[in-house]
């Protein structure tokens, strides 16, 4: 049943997989190329922030920012190479580094340069080294753009809190920082023309103009940095959306095969149901077949039984006559007489095992009538025999087994018989050595009907016989 249990859940797992499979390759190269986007466009901000500003970044902070944004995603770039390329590891310093499969290093890459990012763009939109204080023009787009890119490589939960960081701080700038009435001026064509020469020719005004829109972060905004914003925008929201597609579409190559593997999973599902239903039928047939046998062995014993009452008076008349002519032979007529009154019972469930084991010793005793007391036998019973019941005339069998193949008329080599009861379970065993001037050919079949009837009446047990051509024993042990 586990074996089956396993099986199917192996099957479930691989069509998981099977569906699985096409967004995780593409949520890697989605990643891999907007790290190497950022690490293209990185330098080309800087070195345009140089030449506009004399400065390669606006606040000393915002370098400590790229720096963290430039390693992260320089990492991950690597790594996410070595596995869209199925490469085990790199040659690093003349070293070679080793990259496992790694779910947990997977996920902890993918986290830090996404997180990295998002540090990036709360900065700029809290307007941090903004030098137009322009942040809900440009940087905004950026932070908005950022949701779906989160949602895609991080999961929902993270594109929420990220939506609520971006409304949160949109709220703050548009209603505390610059006030919800607060208007960008611009200058026309021919305005900028007479100031920007001003500036040139250090004119009083100009230079007070300049250095009042300094104080008050209001530097006159260039196009290289609305170019340089909304081209990152635009290409995060373009590759979102053609990652996205992409993900629609390969899962919908990979639905035949899910089907199919879901369709091999119900049959074989199905396959194992009937199995098991089958094979609980045939169970059922075999103990519906045991118990006929077995009511029709009773009808044959019953049968069997002419006038039982008769017969048992009869040996009880013969028992008082023959007391005034043999003791001995009253001794045996009496045995023979309890022996049949047992065997002529009408109950057949289980019985005392104390009724059986008196039943064996008025056996062996007549036995021993037989025999003028020359066979050696050891009978040996402990534990509460008592408390325990067993099928009737189950050990018998054992011991006529004993009688009829064996030889015990030496002290060397007794029948042994014990007999050994405790809480949870009733052992018998039993020893002999063959009779080897008297072999009696045995077919096992009694040993057989035992061993059925102990199926049919008990869930666990155990029957061991062990023999040769010298000795024969054997060992029953039933769980009760």
């Amino acid at each position: 049943m586990k074996s089956e249990e396993v099986s199917l859940k192996e099957l479930l797992q691989r069509s998981r997989q099977q569906l699985l499979k096409p967004f995780a390759k593409t949520q890697r190269r989605l990643l891999f190329l907007l790290n190497v986007t950022y690490l293209c466009l990185t330098p080309i901000y800087l070195v345009s922030e140089k030449l506009a500003t004399d400065h390669f970044v606006p606040h000393p902070v915002l370098g400590w920012v790229y720096a963290l944004v430039g390693t992260a995603n320089l990492l991950s770039a690597a790594y996410n190479y070595l596995r869209l390329t199925d490469r085990k590891g790199m040659n690093l310093m003349g070293k070679r580094v080793r990259v496992s499969s790694d779910e947990r290093l997977d996920g902890a890459i993918r986290w830090s340069s996404v997180i990295s990012v998002l540090i990036m763009s709360f900065c700029h939109m809290s307007g941090l080294g903004n030098p137009s204080s322009d942040a809900i023009l440009t940087d905004f787009a950026l932070g908005h753009s950022l949701i779906v890119l989160v949602a895609m490589l991080l999961g929902r939960p993270a594109s929420i809190v990220w939506f609520v960081v971006v409304l949160g701080l949109l709220f703050y700038v548009s209603f505390f920082d610059k006030g919800y009435s607060y208007q960008y001026n611009y200058l026309t064509p021919q305005e900028t023309t007479r100031y920007e020469l001003a500036l040139y020719q250090q004119k009083p005004w100009a230079l007070a103009r300049r250095a009042a829109l300094q104080a008050n972060g209001l530097n006159p905004p260039r196009i290289s940095r609305y170019f340089n914003t909304w081209f990152v925008f635009i290409l995060i929201a373009f590759l979102a959306a053609y990652f996205c597609l992409g993900i629609t579409h390969d899962v919908f190559k990979v639905i035949p095969t899910v089907t199919e593997t879901i369709k091999d999973a119900i049959e074989t599902t199905k396959r194992e149901e009937l199995e098991r239903e089958r094979e609980k039928n045939q169970v059922e047939e075999q103990k519906l077949l045991l118990r006929q046998e077995t009511l029709s062995a009773e009808l044959k014993h019953l049968k069997a039984q002419i006038n039982p009452h008769f017969l048992y008076n009869t040996l009880n008349y013969f028992y008082i006559r023959s007391l005034d002519l043999s003791e001995d032979l009253a001794a045996a007529i009496l045995k023979l007489s309890d022996i049949m009154r047992y065997s002529m019972q009408e109950n057949l469930n289980l019985v005392s095992l104390d009724e059986e084991i008196n039943y064996m010793q008025q056996f062996i005793a007549l036995h021993q009538l037989r025999n003028d007391n020359k066979l050696f036998i050891r009978f040996s019973v402990t534990g509460p025999v008592g408390e325990k019941r067993i099928l009737p005339f189950l050990l018998i069998g054992l011991v006529e087994n004993s009688f009829k193949h064996g030889k015990m008329n030496t002290v060397d080599c007794p029948l042994i018989i014990a007999i050994d009861a405790t809480p949870d379970q009733i052992k018998f065993q039993s020893s002999n050595r063959k009779n080897q001037k008297k072999r009696v050919e045995s077919n096992h079949i009694g040993l057989s009907n035992m061993r059925r009837r102990l199926d049919l009446t008990y869930e666990t047990y155990s029957f061991e016989v062990d023999e040769n051509e010298i000795d024969f024993s054997c060992t029953l042990l039933i769980n009760t």
